[in-house]
């Protein structure tokens, strides 16, 4: 009932005060789930041929890079091919050459910043359309599961750093309830408060539950093990971390209701989202370029390989070939479900692993790239707990860094960790990678 109130009555109303204009996208990228996926194809090729025109008149940046591997013009692309030789893009690319990424005629952008799921804190910038196009892609995928604009919806995600005024709590709340959703703090739970998030799910009685994996897992685990009743949302979503199917199937036994799986990033926001028949993870093919190459650069299907992803909308800032740090397996098949998006078989490498105390509560490892991202002295980090009653910080900083930065991170860990860990800070030069080459971001060894 709201969510047709908030499609026809309270979001036009609200996009012609403000200008925007995400119904409109979000009515256009359900259009393109008719398409075949050769009319897909046709689409993405289009849109790709006009960001790289744009970015070659408008940064400094590529044409230098595409000039090394003897691309002097756009029109010297003329196949997917061709676009899967150009350089790929790093966030050590984007940290050293951001200005000249940045496109000069795109003067009011959003500037945004990751966690840093690779251990490296990554800021960026997107046009506001690109952002508003993002937005309608992720109500698109997660509508097809349940969660669309306007539904009831329960997040147990992450919370935002620092203790907001009691204005912009405000503002938040406001803005939640007119989405019609609720927010819980994925980070602040734990084995001793976990009755009082079951409460709440029952009071508010969600449509559907959108979670990070591993906080709704052991949730479900506390459910099934003190043989409780919770209430059953018609579906549950999950994303920031790969869903096994372990946990699926304990989640789907404590909550009675099915659970998908979807995929994302913040460079990107959603990216896939599993179908209704839990077949794959469908690639948003319409709003991105999504490929996959091995150690050489060269691109690879059917096997894990590092992402490399472009976005066809945002010409503010433009992020082409841009190796976002996951790792994924593409599949180039189809679904067979009537969804005509390509395919992903799996995510893989992104599991973080969880902080204990002594008292049992675990916290989460997606805290500390979410924590980390707002301090603009930190280059790259990592979390070490060797015991249970301390945990060592290694940063890599640069000039911005100062002393009182120690205590703003000590003061946001220590609201989860009730002051049960010793934080050893440790300035170095290095972070050494592991065997296989990877930056671990949390390393739990007890």
């Amino acid at each position: 009932m709201y969510a047709q109130l908030l499609r026809q009555v309270l979001m036009p109303l609200y996009e012609t005060i403000k200008g925007k204009n995400l119904l409109q996208n979000i009515n256009q990228y359900q259009a393109h789930l008719t398409w075949t996926p050769e009319q897909l194809r046709a689409h993405q090729w289009r849109e790709l041929k006009k960001l790289l025109q744009h970015a070659f008149d408008n940064t400094t940046f590529y044409p230098e890079i595409w000039a090394q591997v003897g691309v002097h013009s756009v029109d010297d692309i003329q196949s997917m091919q061709d676009f899967a030789k150009l350089p790929l893009v790093t966030k050590d690319d984007i940290a050293h050459h951001y200005q000249s990424l940045v496109a000069k005629n795109y003067s009011n952008n959003i500037k945004k910043a990751t966690g840093g799921s690779t251990g490296q804190p990554f800021r960026f910038e997107l046009n506001v359309d690109s952002n508003t196009r993002r937005e309608a892609v992720m109500w698109r995928g997660y509508g097809w599961l349940g969660a669309g604009l306007g539904e009831k919806t329960l997040y147990l995600w992450g919370a935002d750093i620092g203790q907001p005024t009691k204005l912009k709590a405000l503002k938040n709340n406001l803005y939640h309830a007119f989405y019609h959703r609720k927010m819980m703090n994925s980070f602040a739970m734990n084995s001793n408060n976990m009755q009082e998030y079951i409460d709440e799910i029952n009071r508010y009685r969600p449509k559907a539950l959108v979670s990070y994996v591993n906080p709704l897992y052991e949730l479900a685990r506390y459910i099934i093990a003190n043989k409780l009743t919770v209430f059953a949302p018609n579906s549950i979503l999950t994303g920031a971390e790969p869903l096994h199917d372990f946990q699926r199937k304990i989640i789907e036994q404590a909550f009675n209701c099915p659970v998908y799986n979807t995929f994302g990033c913040r460079e990107f926001m959603l990216m896939a989202a599993e179908c209704q028949n839990h077949k794959q993870l469908h690639i948003n093919s319409d709003h991105l370029v999504v490929e996959t190459v091995n150690e050489e650069g060269q691109a690879i299907t059917a096997e894990s390989g590092d992402l490399v992803v472009t976005d066809l909308y945002n010409y503010g800032m433009p992020l082409i070939r841009y190796v976002n740090g996951d790792k994924a397996t593409l599949i180039n098949e189809p679904c067979g479900c009537s969804n005509p998006l390509p395919i992903m078989g799996s995510i893989d490498g992104r599991k973080l692993d969880i902080i204990k105390t002594a008292s049992g509560k675990a916290i989460p490892g997606e805290l500390f790239p979410h924590l980390f991202k707002e301090f603009i002295g930190i280059d790259k980090f990592q979390v070490k707990q060797t015991d249970i009653s301390s945990l060592q910080i290694l940063l890599l900083t640069n000039a911005h860094f100062v002393e009182q930065n120690k205590a703003d991170i000590a003061k946001e860990i220590n609201k989860y960790a009730d002051n049960e860990l010793t934080l050893i800070f440790q300035l170095v030069d290095d972070i050494p990678l592991t065997a296989s080459g990877k930056h671990r971001v949390t390393i739990c060894e007890i």
